[in-house]
């Protein structure tokens, strides 16, 4: 019963309590409600106009028609938005965009006061221009920024001094961005007042900056000429940066032609310097120099390329420590620098090393060199001569040019002065060693094309089979020395244009499929035979063999030609047009001198057979010449 007096009791004050709370919301609600018709749209969009060219320290012009919108968020729309420079108030705007909507916090603009969170800027234009000293058009010496940035580089000059922080080296809140959306934007920027300007068009994305000590993080999207890039970067100190001081970076641009990825401290201005990890990926390095702007013919083969390095870029050089490249399926290691020379071409020099090395293919990414012998009738674009400068030293474990197979390569590719060589200083192949040059100019007595190789106690029996040349081949132990040039200034010749020198010499060996026995059965019974009538036997053993001719004019000039056997001798003479794969030989064969000593040859044996061979090899044909 008490309880229930109680309760009596106490229902008048829980009434009156819920009836105020009514109330309170109602009159919340009648306030929020009017509080938009307290706003004033005009102090909205000075504030604004005032708030841009504080912080940007430039000259800000809006529209005259702002548009408020209260939900979800307070927005403030302005159209005709420009910015010119304070250098140059008359001057092209920096920025001019369609419209920009504004986010700006109610209650204080209620106060007169409005303060703004994130922007979107609809089809602005930036037009950027870069000075030699560092500087552009968005430079200034006022505003907020500019005063963060001043700021900042005292607080961290006194720091590097270990000297207290200056009192006057305060950073202003509003040195920051904010939050910015792109929409449909265009960047248009020119280092050279003769040059045609670069643009940046179809940008969306964000830029981030919500504090003056926080980090600044961009994410857009872009087309580049043609096309689609993806570009995220960040800081952790944005003001440092932004005043050219070293600041942590990380960059990742992503498109179609390459990929590129940074991150380490770098610094921006006059005095570039970047230290950090890089990589960089790219499915066809040709397109994506041609993409890039880059003044330089790469060679026509040139297609995949990724590396990997420990980058360190200062002023017109850089070097890639640490370095893992992957070039057209060739994998080495090591160390890589460039430089850009006034009056000169770039240089790439370096030391990469090999487990396995495609020499054809890695010359064509330097040089468009011909992907075979029947391209060497083409013209050749010798620019790349005149565009880059090369010095690398490379060695592989294992390597390959074309067919031929080689370990332990050490060798040079060099690019200079209007000169390309490819040394091979050594290198094992088929038991044997060898040393080789391929050299190429466009100019000068010595222009045009100079080939030298050489070989040394090596198996042309596994040489034969490697390269697919077919036919009775003498196959033996021995030396090769080959040299032709072309006498052209430029590399616009054909084979029928090479000239020069070849000698073989082997020491016992064998050419497979000729019986002489059965050789001397068809030359004496018949007017002509053909090298698959010979049988199949062992072949013909000679002690030695040596062979030396001139090469002019698409045709090999047999000079000497001669194997000598335990007991019968080929002497050979004539020309070979190889162009034509052609033969127009005369040859004998004959007993070969007895030693001191030895019992001459007799019968059969010792009578001379002279004979011709024409026909196209390896289908030669043979007629015996009668007596």
């Amino acid at each position: 019963m008490n309880e229930l007096r109680l309760s009596l009791a106490q229902w008048p004050v829980r009434r009156l309590a819920v009836g105020g709370a009514v109330v309170a919301v109602l009159l919340l609600a009648v306030v929020a409600a009017s509080l938009p018709l307290a706003v004033s749209s005009g102090v909205v969009r000075d504030r604004l106009e005032r708030d841009i060219g504080a912080w940007a320290g430039h000259t800000v012009s809006l529209g005259d028609a702002p548009s408020l919108d209260f939900w979800p968020t307070p927005t403030i729309t302005l159209d005709r938005v420009e910015i010119r420079p304070s250098t140059f108030a008359d001057g092209d705007p920096i920025l001019r965009a369609d419209s920009i909507v504004a986010n700006f916090n109610l209650f204080s603009a209620v106060l007169g006061a409005p303060s703004f969170s994130e922007f979107r800027l609809i089809r602005p234009t930036f037009n950027v221009e870069l000075y030699p000293d560092g500087t552009s058009n968005w430079s200034s010496s006022s505003g907020e920024l500019s005063r963060g940035i001043a700021a900042a580089t005292a607080r961290h000059q006194a720091e590097q001094a270990g000297d207290p922080q200056p009192e006057t080296a305060v950073i202003p809140d509003s040195a920051a961005l904010g939050i910015v959306t792109i929409v449909d934007g265009t960047l248009r920027w020119i280092r050279d007042p003769g040059a045609e300007a670069e643009r940046l068009t179809a940008i969306n994305g964000s830029l981030a900056w919500t504090a003056p000590t926080s980090a600044a993080r961009g994410d857009i999207t872009a087309i580049f000429r043609g096309e689609q890039i993806q570009l995220t970067g960040s800081t952790t100190a944005p003001l440092l940066l932004l005043g050219k001081h070293m600041a942590p970076v990380d960059i990742d641009l992503s498109s179609a032609p390459m990929s590129f990825a940074f991150a380490g401290p770098a610094s921006l201005g006059a005095d570039l310097f970047a230290s950090g990890d890089l990589k960089l990926e790219s499915p066809s390095v040709r397109r994506a120099l041609e993409w890039s702007g880059a003044e330089i013919k790469p060679g026509e083969a040139l297609g995949a390329l990724e590396l990997s390095a420990r980058l360190s870029v200062e002023l017109n050089k850089a070097k890639l420590d640490d370095l893992i490249i992957l070039i057209d399926a060739n994998r080495g290691i090591g160390v890589l620098d460039a430089q850009l020379r006034e009056g000169e071409p770039p240089l790439i020099a370096g030391t990469l090393a090999f487990n396995r090395l495609d020499i054809a293919s890695f010359l064509r990414a330097f040089t468009p060199l011909p992907r075979a012998g029947a391209d060497i009738a083409s013209t050749i674009d010798t620019r790349f001569l005149r565009e880059i400068g090369l010095d690398l030293r490379l060695s592989a474990q294992s390597a390959s040019f074309g067919p031929v197979a080689l370990t332990n390569l050490a060798a040079a590719a060099r690019v200079e002065q209007g000169r390309a060589n490819f040394d091979v200083g050594d290198a094992t192949a088929y038991g044997g060693s060898l040393i080789g040059r391929v050299a190429l100019s466009e100019k000068g007595i010595d222009g045009g094309l100079q080939v030298q190789f050489s070989a040394r106690d090596t198996d042309f029996g596994q040489f034969f089979d490697a390269v697919g040349l077919k036919g009775p081949l003498p196959r033996g132990v021995g030396s090769l020395d080959i040299e032709v040039a072309s006498p052209y200034p430029t590399w616009a010749t054909a084979l029928t244009d090479l000239t020069g020198d070849m000698s073989l010499s082997l020491s016992s060996g064998s050419i497979p499929g000729l019986d002489i026995n059965r050789f001397r059965e068809l030359a004496a019974s018949e007017r002509f035979f053909g090298l698959d009538q010979l049988g199949e036997s062992t072949g013909f053993a000679f002690d030695s063999a040596r062979f030396e001719a001139m090469i002019a004019a698409g045709e090999a000039d047999l000079k000497t030609a001669e194997l000598v056997g335990p007991e019968q001798t080929i002497s050979l003479s004539g020309v070979i047009p190889y162009t034509r794969s052609s033969l127009a030989i005369a040859g004998t064969l004959r007993p070969t001198p007895a030693a001191d000593g030895a019992a001459p040859v007799t019968g059969p044996l010792a009578k001379p057979v002279r004979f011709f061979v024409g026909g196209s090899w390896p289908e030669a044909v043979i007629s015996p010449v009668k007596p």
